[in-house]
């Protein structure tokens, strides 16, 4: 098993919160294989990612990811 773990420190800490609550909904469900455990600590966003589905598919997973929060603190820095 493969476990990366991802921290993203964003200012404000609302930012963090909103950015989780955006990409919770493109985790679920998962294929088997795949867990994405998420959450917020002091403002900093915290992926932990664990696959069993090679470094192809954690690589895939990962950049998915990190688009996802790419969309979404574009979209939050938009509309401020």
């Amino acid at each position: 098993m493969m476990v990366v773990t991802i921290e993203l420190e964003l200012a404000p800490i609302e930012d963090a919160e909103r950015v989780l609550d955006a990409v919770l909904p493109d985790n679920i469900p998962l294929p088997v294989g795949l867990r994405i455990a998420s959450e917020t600590v002091r403002g900093k966003l915290v992926f932990r990612i664990e696959c069993n589905r090679g470094l192809e598919s954690l690589r895939t997973t990962i950049e998915d990811l990190m688009s996802a929060v790419d969309l979404s603190l574009r979209t939050i820095e938009s509309t401020e």
